[in-house]
């Protein structure tokens, strides 16, 4: 047994095992079956080789099938692989489709004449096995050469044309493809100089295609074009390095074809050569593939950016460290645009933060203010192109590139006090957490590569401190929650006895009480009061309070109304209520829990006008997405600003005296449960105002 007959079992193995693998994590997704179908004609191709090279005299005919659907087929399954690499399956390719049609058909009209003819043959030439392609070398050749020169230009199209992550997600597919279609294209070459091909060209082809297809494997098991998508220029079509590339190696070619048949040299002797140009052919690729990186301001100086003698290095070293030490989110966005100015002379900058889930909303600061709840329509598309291009892109460049995904650097421009020249998005352990909009420089002139290499790098730090500070920031959360749960088991023991107590009483006062009006306004008076602990008990061993809602239909009006009478409001001295709720108007909720949202709001109000004041209760027509809106406006003391962002909704934060600060936690909470929102306006010495979403009837 020879190199031919044993080379391909291990090969082939591969084979089975890279396809397999692709099969089975996707399925036979669309964009998977050229893969599959190239795999299957290299197999078909070993096993020809196999059954024609062995000595069973049975398989031989099956091994000639095998072998002229192998020929036929081979440059047609390479094309439809190159021409849809890469690429969404959605994306409209009409001209790559022709060219697959095409070059499919031209497959099944040689695959015909093959098996009709017996074209080709295995021979047995000086004690090797060759394939002799007889008189149809020049066309199989040519077909080969057409096909294998139009894939590469089509993969080196779609690579050039790729930005950001797209890139590096599909490079490390790329050089290989390049790699086996320069092998192809070396054993085309071949073809045509002697019209056979020895064993150990169709042996080395074989396992070179066995290589390539690990990472192929790992690019289409780990890539989704149809969901990760390829960003790609307007203009995907430039001066084809392949093309060119390929018409300097079939020049050399010819030229040592010459002196090969002037000096009757050997095809190995040939081969070696090929072999040589082949490598210098891939080598000159790879160099001017890093240049085009600069075409698109991947620049390569951020990989050498903070080097010892980078005159960045020790700027980047004390950015580092003063920013990672930081874990209040606010503090981290004034200290980095502090640092900024410090370091690069730059003056301004704007982060855009997506809030944590289950918010889709975004938080924009620009050392001015805080602008919080900022829809996430206005910002989700031009955050998900930043995120899947990877890197900083001048507005200029976003515009060009993505003009629809531009669009939305208007509600940008409404929030900061200065012109947006460069986004840089912030990305950590996988994940987009917004994007960074920096200035120009102080001094007025554009950023240079440098100054952009620094904000790119830095912007990793940062994104990582962010991460970690709303990580800290849950964590804390989450004990705190844990701490009131150990103090609710106290308080739960204080009300047993309170309730066993009050049972008690209402035993004995049936006894002893002589008046039996007042004896039956006390009895109601404590059995109200003993419902109300048991309901507070109830709550208190409620495990998961938010995702447990009784969810009814039920008119606005009505659990205001409620309200209004459980507080009676209209007994609170200097506190002037007016409730405007519209009857029709109907809400989806669990009515206990709204209602004591409802509780906690008027509380606050008659808390925040000791003196007394307004009170208005209104509902607010023409609420968005199937939401009704409800207002509680007063006329107290107000919040600040700072207390709102940081404070409001924190567990455990309170100005009462003797309040536990879970009362607007508590609320908040109890609306997201409904799929709703809280929203808050307040201006201190003036009042403030909570409008309520909530999911509405009609």
């Amino acid at each position: 047994m020879n190199l031919l007959t044993t080379i391909p079992y291990s090969a082939g193995a591969l084979l089975c095992i890279t396809g397999g693998l692709v099969l089975l994590k996707k399925r036979l997704a669309a964009y998977t079956r050229p893969f599959l179908f190239l795999v299957l004609v290299n197999l078909t191709g070993m096993l020809a080789i196999v059954f024609e090279t062995g000595q069973s005299t049975s398989l031989w005919r099956l091994g000639y099938i095998l072998l002229f659907f192998h020929t036929a087929f081979l440059p047609s399954a390479w094309y439809w692989l190159a021409g849809r690499w890469g690429l969404d399956r959605k994306e409209p390719q009409k001209w790559h489709v022709l060219i697959t049609r095409l070059f499919f058909v031209v497959s099944a009209v040689l695959f015909g004449y093959l098996w009709a003819t017996h074209g080709i043959d295995i021979a047995l030439v000086n004690g090797h096995w060759v394939l002799d392609l007889k008189n149809l070398r020049i066309w199989i050749a040519a077909f080969m050469i057409l096909a294998v020169t139009a894939g590469a230009y089509a993969i080196e199209v779609c690579y050039r044309s790729s930005l950001g992550l797209s890139r590096e997600r599909i490079k490390r597919s790329f050089f290989p493809l390049l790699a086996y279609a320069i092998g192809l294209l070396g054993a085309a070459t071949v073809m045509i100089l002697y019209g056979r091909v020895s064993d150990l060209i169709l042996t080395v082809t074989f396992v070179l295609f066995a290589l390539v297809s690990l990472p192929v494997a790992r690019h289409y098991i780990l890539f989704d074009p149809a969901g990760d998508g390829i960003i790609l220029t307007p203009r995907g079509i430039y001066s084809s390095l392949v093309v060119v590339l390929f018409g300097v190696y079939f020049l050399i070619i010819g030229g040592i074809g010459e002196l090969l048949v002037k000096y009757n040299l050997d095809e190995g002797m040939f081969f070696s050569l090929v072999i040589l140009i082949l490598i210098v052919v891939t080598f000159m690729i790879l160099v001017v593939s890093q240049t085009l990186r600069s075409r698109y301001r991947i620049n390569v100086a951020t990989t050498t950016l903070f080097r010892e003698k980078s005159p960045y290095a020790a700027e980047w070293k004390e950015f580092a460290e003063e920013v990672s030490v930081t874990l209040e989110l606010d503090a981290i966005y004034a200290r980095t645009s502090e640092l900024l100015h410090r370091l690069l002379k730059v003056d301004h900058c704007l982060f855009v933060i997506k809030e944590p889930e289950p918010s889709e909303n975004y938080t924009l600061y620009c050392g001015t203010g805080i602008d919080r709840g900022v829809p996430g329509e206005q910002l989700d598309r031009l955050s998900d192109w930043l995120y899947r291009f990877g890197h900083p892109v001048e507005i200029s460049t976003l515009k060009e590139k993505a003009p629809d995904e531009a669009g939305q650097l208007e509600r940008l421009e409404t929030s900061a006090p200065f012109s947006v020249s460069l986004l840089v998005p912030f990305i950590a352990r996988q994940q987009s957490l917004g994007f960074w909009g920096i200035g120009v420089h102080g001094s007025g002139r554009p950023l240079t590569s440098q100054e952009i290499g620094f904000i790119e790098a830095a912007a990793n730090p940062v994104g990582l401190t962010i991460l970690a500070a709303r990580m800290t920031d849950e964590l804390l959360v989450s004990r705190e929650m844990e701490t009131f749960h150990r103090f609710s088991s106290f308080v739960l023991h204080d009300l047993k006895n309170s309730v066993a107590m009050l049972s008690m009483l209402l035993q004995n006062a049936e006894e002893h009480m002589s008046n039996p009006e007042f004896q039956k306004d006390a009895l109601l008076t404590i059995a109200a009061a003993v419902a109300r602990q048991q309901r507070i008990i109830s709550r208190l061993t409620e495990k998961e309070t938010n995702d447990k809602l009784a969810l009814e239909t039920i008119g606005l009006a009505e659990l205001v109304r409620e309200t209004v009478t459980r507080i009676r409001l209209g007994t609170i001295k200097n506190i002037r209520l007016t409730v405007t709720v519209d009857e029709d108007v109907r809400v989806i909720v669990d009515p206990e829990k709204i209602g004591s949202v409802f509780d906690n709001l008027v509380m606050n109000a008659i808390d925040a006008m000791p003196d007394g004041g307004a009170l208005e209760i209104r509902s607010i027509p023409g609420a968005k997405s199937g939401l009704v809106a409800i207002s509680f406006k007063d006329s107290g003391v107000g919040m600040e600003q700072e207390f709102i962002a940081t404070r409001l909704y924190k567990p455990f934060s309170s100005t009462k005296p003797h309040g536990l600060g879970i009362g607007m936690y508590q609320s908040r909470e109890i609306i997201k449960a409904h799929q709703g929102r809280l929203e808050v306006a307040s201006v201190p010495g003036e009042g403030t105002e909570f409008m309520i979403y909530l999911p509405g009837v009609g």
